[in-house]
C-alpha cells in the first residue's frame, strides 16, 4: 500500500470499547484536523458573523450577512466546488467509466444542463423578474437536495469506518432514519423558506419571496421545529444504543442537525452554514480521491499539485463571484448574480458567462448523482478505493443487493 493510500486504521474492538464510550482513534473519515474543519469553520463564519450583525445595527447587519453568504458561496465552496466533478474525471477516468452506460449518460446531461443554462441567456433578457424566480426556485430546491444527500453519504461512510473498524455495521433503524433524512429535511426546509413568513407580523413576507401568493401561518414553524428535534432526538437515541458510535460521527451528525436546524429557525444565517458546510466537505472528499492509489498507472500528478489544481479550476467562477457580488450585485440569497439592482450584470459577455456557470452548476448536481450510486457493485468498487476505504489489490466491498445486509459490509446510501 503506497504512502497515499493510508491503511484504515484497526479501531476499537467490542471487546476493547467500552460499552456506551465513544472512540475517535483512527475513526476520522480524513484526519482529525480536517475534520473538524468543515465541521467548525461554518459554525465559527456563522456565529462570528451573526454576532457582529447584532452589535453593528440593521442596516450595517444585512452587510454583514451579505459578506458572510458571498464566502460561504465563494471561499468556502459552496458555489465554486461544481467543477471540482470534472476536474476529478480528467485525473481519473475509472470515476466516470465505472458503469458501463455512465459515460454517455454524464456527457449527455451535461450538455443538456449546459443547454439550460444558455437558455437562462434569453429568459434574462425577456423578463427579469421572472428569470430571477425561476433561478431562485431552481437552484434553492436542486441545491438543498444536492447538499441533504451529501450529509446522508458521509453519514453512510462513518457507518463504514466504524464497520470497518471492528465496531459493526449500524442497525436497521438508523438506516430507515438515514433514508428518511432527505425527503424530510428537504420538505420541512423548502416550505419554510417559499411558504412561512419570516415574523409573524402582518405583511410579512418568506425568507425566499417569489410571488407565490398565500402563505402558510408563521405558527407552523413552531410544528416544523417540533418535527425536526423528533427526528434528531430519535436518531442520536438510536445511534447512541446501537454500541457502534463512534465519535466522529456523533460530531458530524451534531453539525448537520445544527445547520438544518438554523435554517429553519433563521434561513439568513443558515444559508451560511449549510452551503459552508457542503462546499468544504466537498473540498476534502474531492482532494482525498484524486490521490493516486496502489495500482495506479504512474501518477500524472503529484499530490503536492493537488490543492492548487483544484483551486486553479475554480479561479474561473470565483471571479464571476467577485464581480457579482463584490463589484456589482450583491451576493444573492444562494444563487450567482439573480441580483440585478443596477443593470450592470446585463451586459451579453458577462450574462452568457453567469448564465453558462449556472449550467455547469445544473450539470454537476446531475454528474454527482450518478458517480456517487454506490449500490451499484461496479461503482462502490471504483469509488471506495478512490476514497482510500478498500486497497487497490483487493475487492473494494461484497457486492450486494441494495435491499439486504451483508455480513462483510453494512448497507449504504448514496454519497453524492
Amino acid at each position: 500500500m503506497t504512502a497515499s493510500t493510508p491503511a484504515l486504521a484497526s479501531g476499537p474492538s467490542p471487546a476493547t470499547a467500552p460499552r456506551g464510550s465513544l472512540p475517535f482513534r483512527g475513526l476520522w473519515l480524513f484526519s482529525p484536523r480536517a475534520d473538524a474543519a468543515f465541521l467548525a469553520l461554518p459554525l465559527l463564519l456563522t456565529v462570528g458573523s451573526a454576532v457582529v450583525s447584532a452589535l453593528v445595527g440593521l442596516r450595517a447587519g444585512d452587510e454583514v450577512n451579505r459578506l458572510a453568504v458571498w464566502t460561504a458561496q465563494n471561499i468556502l465552496g459552496n458555489g465554486t466546488h461544481v467543477v471540482l466533478t470534472y476536474l476529478l474525471f480528467a485525473v481519473h477516468r475509472d470515476v466516470l467509466t465505472a458503469e458501463a452506460k455512465q459515460p454517455r449518460t454524464i456527457l449527455a446531461g451535461t450538455l443538456g444542463m449546459l443547454a439550460v443554462g444558455a437558455g437562462f441567456i434569453f429568459t434574462y433578457y425577456a423578463n427579469k423578474d421572472a428569470h430571477i424566480y425561476v433561478v431562485g426556485v431552481l437552484f434553492n430546491v436542486f441545491g438543498l437536495h444536492h447538499t441533504l444527500s451529501q450529509h446522508k453519504g458521509f453519514w453512510a461512510l462513518h457507518t463504514l469506518r466504524s464497520h470497518q473498524a471492528g465496531l459493526g455495521p449500524g442497525n436497521p433503524r438508523e438506516r430507515t432514519l438515514q433514508q428518511t433524512y432527505v425527503p424530510l429535511m428537504l420538505s420541512l426546509i423548502l416550505v419554510r423558506l417559499f411558504f412561512i413568513p419570516d415574523s409573524a407580523e402582518p405583511g410579512a413576507t418568506p425568507y425566499l419571496d417569489v410571488g407565490q401568493g398565500a402563505l402558510l401561518p408563521h405558527g407552523m414553524l413552531a410544528v416544523f421545529l417540533a418535527v425536526w428535534l423528533g427526528f434528531f432526538a430519535l436518531l442520536f437515541r438510536t445511534v447512541l444504543r446501537a454500541g457502534n458510535a463512534t465519535g466522529p460521527k456523533v460530531l458530524y451528525l451534531l453539525a448537520v442537525a445544527t445547520a438544518t436546524g438554523l435554517t429553519l429557525v433563521s434561513p439568513m444565517w443558515g444559508n451560511v452554514m449549510l452551503p459552508a458546510m457542503h462546499g468544504l466537505e466537498y473540498y476534502m472528499i474531492t482532494a482525498r480521491m484524486m490521490e493516486p492509489r496502489e495500482g495506479d498507472p504512474p501518477a500524472r500528478l503529484g499530490r503536492a499539485w493537488i490543492w492548487p489544481l483544484m483551486i486553479l479550476s475554480m479561479l474561473p467562477l470565483l471571479s464571476l463571484g467577485v464581480i457579482h457580488g463584490l463589484i456589482l450585485d450583491g451576493a444573492g440569497r444562494g444563487t450567482l448574480g439573480s441580483g440585478d439592482p443596477i443593470g450592470s450584470s446585463s451586459h451579453l459577455v458577462l450574462r452568457v458567462l453567469t448564465s453558462l456557470s449556472l449550467g455547469v452548476v445544473l450539470a454537476h448536481y446531475f454528474a454527482d448523482a450518478f458517480i456517487y450510486r454506490f449500490r451499484i457493485p461496479s461503482i462502490r468498487k471504483v469509488m471506495l478505493r478512490r476514497l482510500g476505504f478498500a486497497p487497490a489489490s483487493a475487492p473494494a466491498a461484497a457486492p450486494m443487493a441494495s435491499a439486504a445486509p451483508s455480513a462483510s459490509m453494512p448497507p449504504m446510501a448514496s454519497v453524492g
